[in-house]
């Protein structure tokens, strides 16, 4: 009877003391990991929640749209209030710009001298924050997560947890799990009526340092609408993307950190359902969309028409998927991971060769089913001779690239690599190779931070050292202009300059590739400059810094809006000789290997076809392929809904094929 009586008045103490909960989970994002991890919060409260018994409210809602005078309003009776955070970072630190009216209105508030500073007291608050570590230095590892937590924390609102900080460089559930668990046990003492202690340090928790790597460093967190984060550097896109290793508090870990692999599971996830072939722990590979075009006849990329190689014998690859910009125009849309130093187990440069040709092979034999494949294109096809180093990520990054590239020569595969202008010391290290690329994406460094959004902080000192580090070098060289309409073509007498830094054997310049509509990415067809466009780009360059004295339009692929800007040494008695004497060049790489000699970039080059020449009738497509046009593009040229523009970019009416 007295256990009885005991376990009713416990029953009764407990209803008394149990509280409402009405808490809410605000998101935002510009690709979608926030929202994803809200969603997963929202269903592991709701659970646990529902389990205990608790009175609750538990509400999911986009920053976009929320209604920020709804979190000054105090609930009803004895509710607990609680808001959740989860926030990615843009550019310079700044928040997403979907949400950025809602941090906006928190800064107001907290420097309204009109709105008291206990505006935030009835609630309890949590923020995580999702970005990448690499980008600490520069000040914008998750500072909007960060400037959030103290616009609460200035409003008295009564802090939780440490605002947490996933990094992309660790798998996101290790980092998110163990805060979640935390916030669900004080949510449910919340719920039980009990007091739970809440954090006023403001100490940012990176949560992928693990146990006992926690920094006791004073606190990391900005005000809102501080400074503190403004002319440091770089320029992240939407960080949370690659969200997927390891929540952080503010300084820097204790103790020998691990060697992890480059690739975590979610970027191996999004490249392997993107075509890409991964190789061991930071290599990758993918069959080139002209690799397939030509094995039907239907045309070779650019490098076929300016330089002479098989694109059905040409392998894409990179040893690295790291790289250390988050170019606005990048093709992968920014699924490969970031970094500015090698912080990962290494591959041996061997295997990954031998592991990268068998892939290549493997997809290669793929093809066979393809319509329209040539059986003896698809045979010559399975002996690759030729390597694009420049698949995704910054491949002069992996520090064994001169093995790599020796073993690529010993299998007699010529080597064209880019390079993203950050790595000037491995430029200069570099042994030959065929064709040296360094991408030249903007004429200022204003331009260049805003296109490339570069994770180094001397970002520009690296770009034109990269630049001078190229004239040293005595095999071909090239510049890479990439250029898009409304960002990066505006200062022509820039680009100029800068020749003068490398004196490149060539220089490319390209319109931006379009790759579809990306949450990574602003970009749409109308950043994509026509041909005629890069054209008058190129013309308009060579009328500045004397170009035209050294540097002539030798080539163009109307069909990859591309010209070729030439140095007129290429041009013996009149003939240009851009395209490269493959065999000569591997002759000269043994010879110099056996009597320690060098070579230059004249002594492998080899005539260039008319077909190939700027301005020449086929606009540098193979004739001996055959142009085939888009059943949509052929309907729309019959029905007349193709402008003049448009039909000028092709080497004939579509109408007619």
């Amino acid at each position: 009877l007295g256990y009885l009586v005991w376990r009713a008045r416990r029953a009764s103490a407990s209803a008394r003391a149990a509280r409402p909960v009405r808490l809410r989970l605000l998101f935002g994002s510009t690709t979608g990991s926030s929202e994803k991890w809200a969603r997963h919060t929202e269903a592991e409260l709701q659970k646990h929640l529902q389990l205990a018994g608790a009175q609750a409210e538990v509400h999911i809602e986009n920053l976009e749209t929320f209604d920020f005078d709804s979190i000054l309003e105090k609930g009803v009776g004895q509710c607990a209030d609680i808001v959740v955070v989860m926030l990615s970072t843009h550019s310079e630190g700044l928040p997403p710009p979907s949400c950025s009216h809602f941090c906006t209105l928190l800064d107001d508030h907290v420097h309204d001298f009109r709105v008291g500073k206990t505006a935030l007291s009835h609630l309890n608050f949590a923020v995580l924050g999702f970005g990448s570590s690499d980008y600490e230095e520069a000040g914008h590892f998750c500072t909007a997560a960060m400037q959030v937590d103290a616009g609460f924390a200035a409003l008295s609102a009564r802090r939780l947890l440490p605002v947490g900080r996933v990094s992309d460089t660790r798998d996101a559930d290790s980092q998110v799990t163990p805060w979640l668990e935390r916030l669900s046990e004080l949510v449910m003492r919340l719920s039980q009526g009990l007091e739970v202690e809440h954090d006023p340090t403001g100490n940012a928790e990176d949560l992928g340092l693990g146990d006992g790597d926690y920094s006791d460093g004073e606190s990391a967190s900005t005000s809102v609408g501080s400074d503190a984060s403004q002319d440091r550097g770089a320029d992240p896109a939407d960080l949370e993307d690659l969200h997927e290793d390891g929540c952080a508090t503010g300084g820097a870990s204790k103790g020998k950190k691990e060697v992890r692999e480059m690739v975590t599971k979610q970027h191996r996830e999004q490249l392997t359902k993107e075509g890409y072939k991964i190789i061991g722990t930071h290599s990758a590979v993918k069959l080139c969309r002209w690799t397939k075009h030509q094995l039907r006849g239907r045309g070779g990329c650019y490098k076929h028409t300016f330089y002479g190689i098989t694109s059905y014998e040409c392998m894409e690859a990179t040893p690295s998927l790291a790289c250390a910009n988050k170019c606005t125009f990048c093709w992968r849309h920014h699924k490969n991971p970031t970094g500015t130093e090698w912080k990962w187990k290494m591959d041996d440069p061997l295997e990954i060769v031998a592991e990268g040709v068998e892939l290549h092979r493997k997809m290669i034999r793929e093809c066979k089913g393809i319509p329209g494949v040539k059986p003896d294109r698809l045979e010559a096809a399975m002996t690759i001779k030729h390597c694009a180093l420049s698949l995704v990520g910054e491949p002069i990054m992996y520090p064994r690239i001169n093995e790599l590239v020796d073993e690529l020569h010993r299998r007699k595969i010529s080597t064209f690599l880019v390079t993203n202008a950050q790595f000037p010391e491995a430029i200069e290290n570099l042994r030959p190779i065929t064709q040296l690329y360094v991408s030249v994406d903007a004429g200022t460094k204003e331009s260049l931070k805003a296109v490339d959004r570069p994770i180094f902080t001397d970002f520009w000192d690296r770009y034109l050292s990269s630049l001078k580090a190229l004239e040293q070098k005595q095999q071909r060289t090239v510049y890479r202009l990439t250029l898009v309409k409304d960002q990066n073509m505006s200062d022509i007498p820039g680009y100029a300059k800068l020749v003068a830094l490398g004196k490149p054997d060539f220089i490319e310049i390209k319109s931006v590739t379009f790759c579809g509509e990306s949450k990574a990415s602003t970009l749409t067809m109308g950043n994509v400059p026509w041909h005629e466009e890069v054209k008058v780009f190129g013309e308009k360059m060579l009328s500045y810094e004397n170009l035209d004295s050294e540097y002539e339009l030798a080539c163009e692929h109307q069909h990859s809006c591309i010209i070729l800007l030439a140095n007129k040494r290429f041009k013996i008695d009149g003939k240009w000789h851009t395209w490269i004497d493959y065999d000569k060049f591997h002759g000269l790489v043994e010879k110099g290997e056996r009597a320690g000699l060098g070579f230059a970039a004249m002594d492998y080059s080899a005539p260039t076809p008319d077909w190939a020449l700027y301005g020449s009738q086929e606009k540098g497509f193979d004739p001996q392929e055959k142009r085939v046009f888009h059943n949509r593009t052929k309907r729309r040229a019959k029905e007349g809904k193709l402008s003049e523009e448009q039909l000028r970019m092709y080497p004939s009416n579509p109408a007619d094929s």
